[in-house]
């Protein structure tokens, strides 16, 4: 009997450390230490130590098409090197309206609002005005444009690349230039019997208050904003996105969404300031070089600058740096320099204002950024 029961115990001990032996087998990390790549560390397979390897030379991943493709860049060649294009690579169907509907009322209401003004929920609880999507500027725009902004970002705007398909970024840029075309619209531009419903009339039939229909209040922080002509358009934006090199645009689809720039070819260029001229001078004495005028340089910033870095030139960082004694932080040389020449790697890219400002105005410029001073002030 009790050779039985000790049989039976030791049957149980050995049960019981089989099972404990599978358990703790099962816990073990062979999963997490496996031999792989670790991203960020270094390995002794490769000769160079990297364990994240680059794409090979003459590969294309199988999700990855053409990168330098119209559908993806939203670039055509210009006779300055690759600008936006205004053709839509896309059919234009009432599908892809409401789809760039729906996708703008998800990414882009918080801050433009439904209707494009730039008094979004956010705006309206404190933070900076998003651009007005109705000024002119902007409804000269061609839809290239708004393409390459919801791709690589825009000022204190973030890229959504990421988020948003290159076909939905499409989509929603149809659908703004809809969204333009439906706030400067004509009873004539209706088809019959529909009519075009003033703001005004369509908030007392909803039910909303008076101040709803006011456009003025949608516009007021982002009033002071300068407008731009469709040539002017490329020194705004960052041009190609670095490293793509030129392609010819796919074929794209042109309609009524567009504007006045074609979807390829040469556009309009943008006006070149003229250089000041100065009349003979007299053999017998050199004149003195103009001196720099700070009033008229804070002109000029207003004008050209304070789009991205603001009146009070504090930027909008982190993607804008503040400009606020900059003269003195980093020299007249640096700055002279960036203003001609851009920051084409910076993210967002800061254009050259090679062709746009005159020496004389250059001088100016900095003479006022000397100061030290907002031009809010």
């Amino acid at each position: 009997m009790n050779l039985t029961q000790s049989s039976k115990t030791q049957r149980a001990t050995a049960a019981i450390a089989l099972l404990a032996s599978v358990t703790l087998a099962g816990c073990r990390q062979d999963m997490h230490d496996q031999p792989k790549f670790f991203p960020q560390r270094g390995t002794t397979f490769y000769a160079d130590g990297r364990s994240v390897r680059p794409q090979e030379a003459g590969t294309v991943a199988r999700e990855q098409g053409d990168p330098t493709s119209y559908l993806l860049t939203g670039m055509i060649d210009g006779p300055h090197g690759l600008q936006e294009g205004d053709g839509l690579p896309l059919p234009l169907t009432p599908q892809l309206i409401a789809r760039g509907q729906e996708r703008y009322n998800i990414y882009c209401t918080p801050c433009h609002s439904r209707t494009g003004y730039g008094h979004g929920m956010i705006v309206q609880r404190g933070y900076e005005a998003s651009a007005n999507l109705h000024s002119t500027r902007l409804r000269d725009a061609p839809l290239g444009h708004f393409f390459a902004v919801i791709t690589n970002g825009f000022g204190a705007m973030p890229e959504y690349r990421a988020q948003v398909a290159p076909e939905d970024r499409w989509a929603i840029a149809a659908y703004i230039r809809a969204l333009q075309l439906s706030q400067n619209a004509k009873d004539s531009d209706a088809p019959t019997p529909a009519a075009i419903k003033p703001l005004t009339q369509i908030a007392t039939t909803q039910g909303e208050p008076a101040e709803w229909a006011n456009t003025r209040h949608w516009t007021s922080s982002v009033a002071n904003l300068p407008t731009y002509t469709t040539g002017e358009v490329a020194s705004l934006h960052p041009g190609p996105v670095p490293g793509v090199p030129s392609s010819t645009a796919a074929t794209a689809t042109t309609g009524p969404l567009a504007s006045g720039q074609p979807a390829s070819g040469t556009p309009k260029p943008s006006p070149t300031a003229a250089t000041a001229s100065t009349g003979p001078t007299k053999p017998t004495a050199t004149p003195a070089p103009p001196k720099a005028n700070a009033a008229a340089g804070k002109q000029v910033y207003l004008d050209n600058c304070s789009i991205c870095h603001q009146d009070t030139l504090e930027g909008r960082p982190p993607k804008i740096p503040a400009i606020l004694n900059i003269v003195a932080r980093t020299g007249e040389d640096h700055v002279r320099t960036t203003i001609h020449e851009g920051k084409p790697d910076a993210r967002p890219m800061m254009p050259s204002f090679a062709e746009k400002l005159t020496d004389a105005q250059v001088d100016d410029l900095i003479a006022f950024l000397k100061t030290g001073k907002p031009a809010a002030e």
